[in-house]
């Protein structure tokens, strides 16, 4: 009887020490200021589904279903709310999926809908990619805006790997960059970022991005902080800081719970 307990509690222990998942949801709030005059609220909520278990073993937490090559679909919603008498909130909700096969052969697509109120812009996107060893992939995107009549076409080519360095320490980086399409003009975009892992439960992050179309340019800078104080359970900070002709900063909080 006692050595029947004793392999249930080693079962349970090992089962807890590597906290697969299938599910995970999760909350954002936010604030920040436009152009230096108005403040605003944001709030949003995101969900994902795999469909298979997650294994979290192979490296850090926040990087488990990349490193497990897994399969899912995911949603999400978001509002922002100016600080302006009369103005209209910005609603933000999207879908998307994505395939791994057995073959590494990566398949993406989403759908998203930004509504300011008075327009609705649509945005569809396809992507095609491959895991190029079991910690890189690398994924090729055509999306496509439609708002009210202003198109905007991308093709973007995105990179993402982790690399295990000494100890329990791991490096995450991603470089992008994409040709873009507009009604008049077109232009570019490039990003860069990293994360790096003290080890599975804590990451810090920089990342770097900068786009151009005719006349019009922005450049963004964020850092943020990845901590799960236990492996089913993650808690995020993040400052941004966009400066061009597009003007604004502000900070996340976060929360998400695996299940």
């Amino acid at each position: 009887m006692k050595k029947t307990i004793l392999a249930i509690a080693v079962a349970a222990a090992s089962a807890a020490a590597t906290a697969d998942y299938q599910g995970e949801v999760g909350v954002v709030y936010g604030q920040g200021e436009v152009a230096g005059a108005v403040d605003y609220d944001t709030v949003g909520f995101a969900g994902r589904y795999n469909f298979e278990m997650v294994d979290t073993s192979k490296g850090p937490h926040a990087e488990a279903a990349f490193l497990d090559k897994s399969s899912s679909v995911g949603f999400s919603y978001s509002t922002i709310e100016p600080d302006v008498s009369g103005a209209d909130d910005i609603d933000d909700v999207g879908v998307d999926v994505r395939v791994v096969t057995d073959t590494n052969l990566i398949i993406e697509a989403a759908y998203s809908q930004l509504d300011d109120g008075n327009d609705d812009a649509d945005t569809f996107a396809i992507g095609v990619g491959t895991y190029l060893n079991d910690t890189t992939d690398i994924v090729a995107t055509y999306s496509t805006v439609d708002d009210d009549g202003d198109d905007l076409d991308a093709l973007n080519l995105d990179l993402h790997s982790v690399m295990k360095l000494q100890g329990t320490a791991s490096l995450a980086y991603d470089l992008g960059m994409a040709y873009l399409d507009a009604d008049e003009d077109d232009g570019y975009s490039v990003n860069a970022g990293a994360t790096y892992y003290i080890d599975n439960n804590l990451g810090i992050s920089l990342a770097a991005d900068m786009m151009d179309v005719g006349d019009e340019d922005t450049n963004r800078l964020s850092v943020g902080v990845s901590y799960f104080p236990m492996p089913e359970v993650e808690l995020a900070f993040e400052y941004f800081d966009q400066g061009g002709d597009d003007e604004f900063d502000g900070i996340l909080l976060g929360a998400a719970v695996r299940f």
